[in-house]
């Protein structure tokens, strides 16, 4: 039996065990309302079991539990609008669709249709080129250890042939091969297709500051000297692994029914969302500040007087839940349904029992969709950096991080300001000049780590956040970077070539008390820069500032 067979196996029972008490419910609200036809909680009430009963019947092989709920909802529905009580005829009618429930659920289930089961995951790769026969072995160790499957290579060129057959998920590389320099054999990698995602540490002899510059120019992630430390090699890489896994889909459900709760929770887990429940309007915005969904899975009729579509109206007030989909559920299938639910924000509609296929194909899309917007939000239209707020809010969350650690590493905001830009527009052309933005954030995207935050303040002027480098080593990189933007050559009108620069300020997060007062320190170190002559690098610490 697969393992979703199982689980839904599981829920069926649990399913079958519950019926009995929601029967019960059934025949002490009928009786509440013989007694007492205006009771108005006992009706809410007696809705809200046929509603459970019509969300959940077909699900585990009940389709006629589905069609006599939905008949008891559309029934208790009826007396709303306009208010009235019940007579005879409804409490008959309920009571005959009570007894349908009772048999039905009392014989045989139809075996619920069967879900394919999904493909197991790619087992992760790392590939280990070291031309050295007894390190090769010790880095082979750190790779299984972080629990990839191992390819090794001896020289560059049986690298390339490797990378050639399938891109890993993590390269350990020495600096010095037998055929070639390691720093080329990184910069190839990462000019690769997909090269760009992967982790790439080097491994060096003793390493100099210049060492470490080089292995961060040209893309690595880390640089770790000979004789190895090989836990702090295997700490790094597993770092640097679970921050390129991407982050499971959140997935915020409303429901106040147990039993259509677990089945929606066990069809999303097993796809592999991260799933967050709760009953009613009392949890929902703790849940949504806690949580961050990136979808919300709305009933429409809950307890109490809010519903699915109140809850969805007040979430779209709120600007920081713009773009947050919102799929309503519920066993209504009539158009005003839908009608309503596009009217309070809703991105789409779901009728119960909600077949599994259907809902994980419906959430990924919505979810996909949402991200897609998100990204078009937070990035820069023409160089597709981080724009502004994105990027501030980054570097905010990273100070945050280090003021919560004691003795955290020393993290570095760089900005970088174009020089005489105004005069390249003047002279080529604003076509012009958006190449040559292009051409710096290129440059910015290929020669730093996938870890550093890089992004577009405005106009002419970029930011990065380089974390884990001292001042003396982000200078030296910013520099690097500076030497080699001098060298592209640019094309204007005509064939015309001309070559740019940038300045750029340097500052050390150290006691800064806020994100303002690392700006500032930054913007003062550009300013210094600047006022020396532009095409250079200065730095600051918080309290002094020094040309570099």
């Amino acid at each position: 039996m697969a393992d979703w067979e199982k689980t839904l196996h599981a829920l069926r029972e649990t399913f079958l065990d519950g019926a009995t008490a929601r029967l019960e419910r059934l025949r002490t609200d009928l009786e509440r309302l013989e007694s007492d036809p205006g009771n108005v909680e006992a009706l809410a009430d007696l809705s809200l079991v046929f509603h459970g009963f019509s969300g959940l019947g077909g699900s585990y092989g009940f389709p006629k539990v589905t069609v006599l709920g939905i008949e008891g909802e559309r029934q208790c529905g009826a007396l709303a609008a306009p208010a009235r009580t019940p007579g005879p005829g409804e409490l008959a009618a309920w009571k005959k669709l009570l007894d349908g429930l009772r048999t039905e659920l009392g014989g045989r289930a139809v075996a619920p249709a069967a879900v394919a089961e999904s493909p197991r995951p790619r087992r992760r790769e790392g590939l280990v080129v070291e031309s050295d026969d007894d390190l090769r072995e010790d880095l082979a160790r750190v790779v299984e250890r972080a629990g990839l499957l191992v390819r090794t290579a001896a020289t560059r060129i049986e690298a390339l042939e490797s990378l050639d057959l399938r891109m890993p998920d993590a390269v350990l590389v020495d600096a010095e091969l037998s055929d070639g320099s390691g720093y080329a054999l990184v910069e190839r990698i990462r000019a690769i297709p997909g090269g760009d995602t992967i982790a790439v540490l080097l491994i060096a002899g003793l390493a100099s500051v210049l060492d470490r510059v080089e292995a961060i120019h040209c893309g690595a992630d880390g640089l770790f000297e000979k004789p190895l430390d090989a836990e702090s090699v295997g700490r790094r890489l597993q770092q640097l692994l679970e921050r390129g896994a991407a982050e499971a889909p959140r997935v915020l459900s409303v429901e106040d029914d147990p039993d259509q709760a677990r089945f929606l929770r066990s069809v999303l887990e097993s796809a592999g969302y991260e799933v967050s429940v709760v009953a009613g309007p009392g949890e929902f915005e703790e849940s949504l500040i806690a949580f961050q969904p990136d979808l919300v899975l709305m009933d429409i009729l809950l307890p109490g007087n809010v519903s699915g579509y109140d809850l969805a109206r007040y979430l779209r007030q709120d600007e920081r839940y713009a773009t947050l989909p919102v799929l309503f559920l519920t066993t209504e299938q009539q158009i005003h349904v839908r009608i309503e639910a596009l009217k309070a924000g809703g991105d789409d509609h779901l009728a119960k029992p909600v077949n599994p296929g259907l809902l994980l194909s419906t959430v990924a899309a919505r979810i996909e969709r949402a991200r897609f917007l998100k990204d078009l939000v937070e990035r820069d239209g023409l160089t597709r950096l981080l724009a502004h707020t994105a990027f501030l809010e980054r570097v905010r969350a990273a100070l945050t991080r280090r003021r919560r650690r004691t003795g955290a590493p020393p993290a570095a905001l760089a900005v970088l300001d174009l020089d005489h830009f105004k005069r390249i527009n003047d002279t080529w052309g604003h076509p012009v000049g958006d190449r040559v933005l292009t051409a710096l954030s290129g440059l910015l995207r290929s020669r730093l780590r996938q870890s550093d935050t890089i992004g577009r303040l405005g106009g002419e002027e970029f930011g990065a956040l380089l974390e884990d480098l001292t001042l003396e080593d982000a200078v030296r990189l910013i520099e690097r970077l500076l030497s080699d933007f001098i060298a592209i050559e640019h094309r204007g009108a005509g064939g015309a070539r001309f070559h740019a620069s940038f300045s750029a300020g340097v500052a050390m997060s150290g006691s800064a008390e806020s994100l303002t007062d690392w700006l500032e320190a930054a913007d003062k170190a550009l300013y210094e820069a600047k006022r020396g002559g532009r095409s250079r690098v200065s730095s600051v610490t918080n309290k002094t500032a020094g040309r570099t």
